[in-house]
């Protein structure tokens, strides 16, 4: 893996960030946050409940479906690579200006941005790093910074989508069939001339909905390593609920522990009653 990456922050981003209009976005960012986190947190536990009644495994339980790589992820062969790449960092791309125009917005230094290269060569997420004085920011200010990237990977989604009704380009359902629709009619997946029937615009902005979803839906997992752990967190104690710190800190990990382990029981479930 190879970083490039620059030093503290921008004129142009400083600029963007003296906008006014941030600051109703990235409150509106907190409420979205928390609406994912408790949709996603209701899917994941919903999911492996249903895997548990599920007698056989399927292509959707596969543990190599689960990883997305191109031509390993049999939704995911390798024609399609060039638009899951470009999707994958629109995706980490919008998430992490999120949290670094926040940060701006909030006066808190960014201490580095840059971008991962798989092999040195394909670009594979984008990244920021805050300075220290994030950790001793106000709570709200706190708050719109882990929020602003999943509530921009919900934006993008929604515009990706929209996309997908535009004349020019196929039906999301047309893309999703072709894409996912085998597994569950006993189909055969995708070839290189079926993707490419779809439509170079078709399929990217099938990818950027789906993977723009994906991460700002993972992120908002209440887990205490991602956006949404830290959000939870700080919400609990702006209640102050539970009333130490160190029942907080449980809360959260709880929490997440048992969001991993719906998301490990829907694709191992069915393998293990078979």
């Amino acid at each position: 893996m190879l970083y490039l990456h620059r030093s503290g922050g921008s004129d142009r981003l400083d600029g963007l960030a003296r906008r006014g209009w941030w600051d109703r976005w990235h409150d509106w960012s907190i409420g979205l946050l928390l609406a994912c986190q408790v949709s996603v947190l209701a899917v994941v536990v919903t999911g492996a409940w249903l895997a548990l009644q599920q007698p056989d495994p399927t292509a959707m339980n596969a543990p190599e479906n689960t990883v997305a790589v191109p031509g390993v992820n049999a939704f995911m062969p390798l024609a399609a690579a060039p638009y899951v790449i470009v999707a994958l960092v629109v995706a980490t791309g919008v998430h992490e200006f999120g949290h670094a125009i926040a940060c701006r917005r909030e006066a808190i230094p960014v201490r580095e941005s840059g971008i991962a290269l798989l092999f040195g060569v394909i670009p594979l997420a984008a990244y920021v790093l805050p300075g220290e004085a994030l950790d001793d920011a106000p709570r709200r200010s706190k708050l719109r910074v882990f929020a602003a990237g999943v509530a921009n990977n919900v934006l993008v989604a929604v515009l990706a989508l929209a996309a997908l009704f535009a004349p020019v380009t196929g039906s999301p359902t047309d893309a999703f069939m072709q894409y996912f629709g085998w597994a569950v009619s006993g189909g055969a997946p995708p070839t290189a001339g079926s993707i490419a029937a779809l439509g170079a615009g078709t399929n990217l902005a099938f990818w950027t909905a789906l993977l723009s979803a994906n991460v700002g839906l993972m992120n908002a997992l209440p887990v205490s390593i991602l956006d949404g752990g830290r959000v939870l967190s700080l919400g609990l104690e702006s209640i102050g609920r539970p009333r130490t710190a160190r029942r907080r800190r449980l809360t959260v990990h709880a929490t997440g522990i048992v969001a991993l382990l719906a998301v490990v029981v829907a694709v191992v479930a069915p393998h293990l009653r078979g």
